[in-house]
């Protein structure tokens, strides 16, 4: 019984894990809450989902506070960069629906490419800015160099990302349920599955004896 319990039994360590990411679900629900914030808090559950894949101590509240501090500039305006564009290509699809011609068909499987870009940058850009030290158009261009460069990776998100979305608009069931999870663990346990990916990503661009918070020239 005394074994069950200690703070080395895989159990044990599997519910601290748990645990440790229903804080950091609430904390980044609780800081996105104003919307405008939503690219620094998901800075912060970033960097401490790493932490936590990578064993060290995330010390929840204190990193995510940190993270979400330091990068709430950079965060915040790639966020709105990112929804000004992603708006602008959804006006695109409105009025291309509205057009039955070969060549409107063609535009939108264009558009349809240019969003998996975008969506590709937007799983990669806040873990970058949330792990190194650079400038805006640093983090955009390593963002998509590493969408290619890490391919599989990156289909692998972008199917879980698909599963998700399938589940939001397949019925109301499967919507809240999606919902509910959400609330509860739901985008920590998503930032920490695709943080086992980040970090074998992100041990190429750090120098050995450093881990973190490094530059990110690619």
């Amino acid at each position: 019984m005394n074994q069950l319990f200690n703070i080395d039994n895989p159990v044990m360590q599997f519910i601290s894990k748990i645990f440790d990411l229903v804080i950091l679900n609430l904390i980044f629900i609780l800081f996105s809450i104003p919307v405008i914030t939503m690219g620094a808090s998901l800075c912060g559950m970033y960097y401490v989902s790493l932490k936590i894949v990578r064993g060290e101590d995330p010390y929840i509240w204190k990193n995510f506070f940190k993270a979400f501090r330091q990068n709430f500039k950079q965060g915040t305006l790639v966020w709105i960069l990112l929804l000004l564009i992603f708006a602008f290509l959804g006006m695109d699809f409105y009025i291309l629906n509205s057009q039955d011609t070969v060549l409107f068909a063609m535009i939108r499987v264009l558009l349809w490419v240019i969003c998996g870009i975008l969506f590709g940058v937007f799983l990669y850009i806040f873990p970058v800015i949330s792990h190194f030290v650079c400038s805006t158009r640093q983090a955009f261009k390593n963002s998509v160099y590493m969408i290619v460069g890490f391919l599989p990776y990156t289909i692998l998100m972008l199917a879980i990302s698909g599963v998700i979305l399938y589940l939001c608009t397949a019925s109301s069931r499967s919507f809240a349920l999606v919902i509910i999870l959400s609330g509860i663990c739901g985008h920590s346990v998503v930032a920490y599955t695709f943080c086992i990916f980040f970090d074998r990503i992100f041990r190429k661009y750090e120098p050995d004896d450093n881990t973190s918070d490094s530059g990110c020239d690619a």
